[in-house]
């Protein structure tokens, strides 16, 4: 940004803060809306939220049922900040708050997205059950911009958090409707979505056949995609497949590769990489190496220690 623009915002700023002092109700919680606005444009997200807060203070007090449209405003700048902040479980909130507004303004399309703006952040935050719960409120809510597409996502979205709250038979049904709307709309990249969480759901099952089915179509679109931090991903899934159908050598293959890709990372995924070490010390135990797969498991003890507590590694 120039100097020019710099100071033509300083001036601004300034100006807008002087206005204040003379300025009350609704013409107060503008100039504070648009303060707001400069302060999300530096990066400065905490005095963002003290602004934001203090206006939509001043529209509770003029009467929320005339200020629907300013506070909903408002409020999507608040939740945006805690984003960014890395606040996930306040921002999933203030969405739901947004979703209630929209009710009450009688805006389906608006409600849908921030259920579903709320129920993604309800994952971040790990808290599966709310984020399950939002995606199948946006499911359910009539969206007259409905595609193939949007639908798709919902249900994988849905699969997902089905998962995670361990509904893997209920998963594997969402995900193959998600899998068939996704080749309808051919769309790779969302089709390989679908196989890498049907892969998991199948494995969690027990299922072997299927998990491989589904974890070798999600190696292949790595492989193609030419997506080395994907295939590390896809081969642990693979391994873990060929370890159900007790196919051992090919699960060995498989394990070893994804720790090698996997370990490239320079944000390493520990659990993934603990997940499969564990299953590789599985597949050694069986080809008889029980030593070996001893050893393997005492090296990463420490490290499981830290970053599971108690809690198994997937």
């Amino acid at each position: 940004m120039s100097t020019e623009n710099n100071n033509e915002n300083n001036t601004q700023e300034l100006e807008l803060w002087e206005r204040i002092s003379t300025t009350e109700g609704a013409e107060r919680a503008e100039v504070l809306d648009e303060l707001s606005h400069i302060a999300f444009r530096r990066d400065d997200f905490n005095e963002c939220l003290q602004l934001v807060d203090t206006s939509i203070d001043i529209y509770f007090k003029l009467g929320m049922d005339s200020h629907i449209k300013e506070l909903i405003h408002l409020y999507e700048g608040k939740a945006f900040s805690l984003r960014h902040l890395d606040r996930l479980a306040e921002s999933a909130q203030t969405f739901e708050e947004i979703a209630t507004l929209h009710q009450i303004d009688d805006d389906t399309t608006g409600y849908i997205r921030a259920k579903r703006a709320a129920a993604c952040d309800w994952y971040e935050a790990k808290e599966w059950q709310k984020s399950l719960d939002g995606h199948i409120a946006a499911q359910e809510a009539i969206d007259p911009d409905a595609t193939p597409m949007s639908m798709g996502t919902d249900l994988l979205n849905i699969g997902t958090a089905q998962i995670k709250v361990n509904l893997h038979a209920d998963a594997v049904t969402t995900l193959l409707s998600a899998r068939k709307m996704f080749k309808g709309e051919k769309t790779p990249e969302y089709v390989n979505w679908a196989d890498q969480y049907l892969s998991i759901a199948y494995a969690a099952l027990g299922n072997g056949p299927e998990a491989k089915f589904h974890a070798k179509h999600y190696f292949n679109y790595s492989k193609v995609a030419e997506d080395v931090s994907m295939e590390g991903f896809a081969r642990h899934r693979l391994g873990i497949a060929h370890l159900l159908c007790q196919e051992y050598e090919d699960a060995e293959r498989q394990l070893v590769g994804a720790l090698e890709q996997l370990t490239l990372d320079e944000n390493k995924d520990w659990v993934e990489i603990l997940g499969a070490n564990q299953a590789l010390a599985k597949a050694l135990v069986a080809l008889g190496r029980e030593e070996e797969a001893n050893t393997r498991l005492e090296r990463i003890a420490t490290i499981e220690e830290t970053i599971c507590g108690d809690e198994k590694a997937a």
